[in-house]
């Protein structure tokens, strides 16, 4: 099962529609318990379109289409977070770099989300945490410049 699967059967309440007739720059659309999605994405652009619906059904109230009010651009952001954490976790950050990952964009691709999502979650985690997260005994520390500095206690805390 790959991880738009999993994201799908996490949220099995929901329904999933492929909509051939979506514009081409919407990647998604959720209304009520249904989300809508482009079937002419990539599968790194479905599965952080998923996220992104899922965040939008966890955390929106009403139609936020029209960015036009600070309390939608709000809902957006929240949406876009959760939805990003959702297929990025502090636990996967460290399986980017454990294997080898040298950049966001090879942590992405690794992870198989957009390069827009892996930034999203590196900028909702530095703006949380206050740039720093300690799990596991390792620590990350999530830079203002979109990056991720990793430091791997040996000592076991």
């Amino acid at each position: 099962m790959d991880k738009t699967e999993e994201l799908m059967s996490l949220f099995s309440n929901l329904s999933y529609v492929y909509d051939d007739n979506m514009p081409k720059k919407q990647g998604g659309l959720n209304i009520d318990n249904y989300v809508y999605l482009n079937p002419h994405q990539s599968k790194p652009e479905l599965t952080s379109t998923v996220s992104e619906e899922i965040g939008h059904y966890l955390t929106s109230v009403g139609d936020i289409t029209a960015q036009d009010t600070n309390e939608k651009r709000k809902q957006e952001r929240k949406a876009r977070d959760v939805g990003a954490t959702l297929v990025v976790t502090a636990e996967d950050i460290l399986k980017c770099f454990d294997s080898g990952c040298e950049t966001t964009h090879d942590c992405a691709d690794f992870l198989g989300v957009t390069d827009k999502t892996f930034h999203d979650a590196i900028e909702y985690y530095r703006r949380k945490y206050g740039g720093i997260l300690t799990e596991n005994n390792d620590i990350l520390i999530f830079n203002t410049d979109g990056t991720i500095s990793v430091h791997k206690r040996k000592d076991g805390g």
